[in-house]
C-alpha cells in the first residue's frame, strides 16, 4: 500500500474476508464498523479517507522497522501527556527551549509508514498510544529508552469525553455518564481498552531489562523542575537548572495550546488549529466536575474488578 504522492495520502485496501471486522456500540447508540488488526483496531469509516496508514500494513511495518540504539518512545494512553512529555524531550536533546517546528503528530507512529521516517534526525523522538506488541521488536535489540506515562483514569476519562466532542469523532448525543458506560463496555483485547493497555504494558515492564522511565502526569503538574531533570538523566541530555525553568515556561498548556495554531501538524490527519483545540485544561482532579457520585461508585467499583495486581502498574495517582 503506497501513498497517493498527489495529495499526500494513503492507499487503503479493500475489506476481505480474512480481515476482522467488528461492530461497536458507541455512546448514544450508533454503531460503527471497526477493523482489528493485532492489538490495533480503527474505524473502517475513518481509514477510507487516507489520512492514516492501512493498519495491515502499518502495524507489520512498524514491528519489523528498523531501529537505532538513541531512539527514544513516548509512550502513553491517550490523554495523559504525549505531547507535552514530547515536546519536553525535544527541547532536552537540543539543549534550547524552542519548539519543535512540526507537531508530535509529526512522530507519531500510528500515523505514519517508517519509510516517513527515513530523514528524521537523530536522536529520533517517537510517540505513540501503540502496546509494546504493536512497537518495533528491535527496540529490545538496540536496548532503546521508552518513557511510559501514566494518569489518573478518571482524569483520562474526562479528558477522554472532551477530546471525542471537540473532533467530533461518534455520535455526539450521549452525556459523560454514557460515555462511561462505554468505556465500561470495552472488553477488546486492543490499547483503546485502558485496562487491556496497562495489563499489558505491565506485563512488559516486568518481564524485561529494558530502560523504561514511568512518569505519573500527576508528577509532571506539580513538580515539572523534578520531572525534566529526571527525563534529561534518562536519555541521556542532563541540563542545567536555568534551561529546566525556560522549558517549563514554554511547555505550560496556554503557550503550548499557541504553538500549535502556528506551526506544521506534521500529518494529513489535522491541522495545527485542530491540534490545539485538544489542549483543554490539563489539570489533575477535573474528574470532580463530571463524576457524578454514582459514576463514581460505580468506576471504583470496576476498577476495583478489572484491575488484576499481577498484571496491573498501580502507579497512577488517584487525586
Amino acid at each position: 500500500m503506497s501513498r497517493k504522492e498527489e495529495r499526500n495520502l494513503f492507499a487503503y485496501g479493500p475489506i476481505t474476508a480474512k480481515d476482522e471486522i467488528i461492530n461497536v456500540a458507541l455512546p448514544g447508540g450508533k454503531v460503527s464498523e471497526y477493523l482489528l488488526t493485532d492489538e490495533y483496531e480503527t474505524r473502517v469509516i475513518d481509514r477510507k479517507f487516507g489520512y492514516y496508514p492501512d493498519p495491515r500494513v502499518l502495524i507489520p511495518q512498524t514491528q519489523n522497522m528498523d531501529v537505532y540504539d538513541d531512539d527514544i518512545f513516548v509512550c502513553a494512553y491517550p490523554k495523559c501527556g504525549t505531547h507535552w512529555v514530547w515536546e519536553m524531550c525535544q527541547m532536552l536533546v537540543k539543549g534550547e527551549a524552542e519548539y519543535h517546528q512540526k507537531a508530535k503528530e509529526s512522530c507519531m507512529m500510528e500515523f505514519h509508514l517508517p519509510e516517513d521516517y527515513k530523514d528524521l534526525q537523530r536522536p529520533r523522538i517517537f510517540n505513540t498510544h501503540f502496546t509494546p506488541r504493536c512497537l518495533p521488536k528491535k527496540i529490545r535489540d538496540k536496548n532503546c529508552k521508552m518513557i511510559l506515562i501514566l494518569r489518573n483514569p478518571k482524569d483520562i476519562f474526562t479528558s477522554l469525553y472532551h477530546h471525542i466532542l471537540v473532533t467530533k469523532s461518534m455520535d455526539q448525543n450521549f452525556d459523560f455518564s454514557q460515555f462511561l458506560q462505554y468505556t465500561f463496555e470495552n472488553n477488546r483485547d486492543v490499547s483503546s481498552n485502558w485496562f487491556f493497555y496497562n495489563k499489558r504494558w505491565s506485563e512488559f515492564v516486568s518481564s524485561t531489562d529494558q530502560p523504561v522511565l514511568i512518569l505519573n502526569y500527576e508528577d509532571l503538574k506539580t513538580n515539572l523542575i523534578e520531572c525534566l531533570s529526571e527525563i534529561g538523566q534518562f536519555i541521556g541530555y542532563p541540563r542545567d537548572l536555568e534551561l529546566l525553568k525556560e522549558i517549563e515556561d514554554k511547555c505550560t498548556v496556554s503557550k503550548m495550546r499557541e504553538v500549535e495554531k502556528r506551526r506544521d501538524s506534521g500529518t494529513e490527519v489535522s491541522t495545527g488549529e485542530r491540534i490545539s483545540n485538544l489542549y483543554r485544561k490539563g489539570v489533575i482532579g477535573d474528574w470532580k466536575n463530571h463524576f457524578t457520585v454514582a459514576d463514581n461508585e460505580r468506576f471504583d467499583a470496576f476498577l476495583k474488578e478489572n484491575m488484576e495486581e499481577k498484571h496491573s502498574l498501580q502507579t497512577f495517582k488517584q487525586k
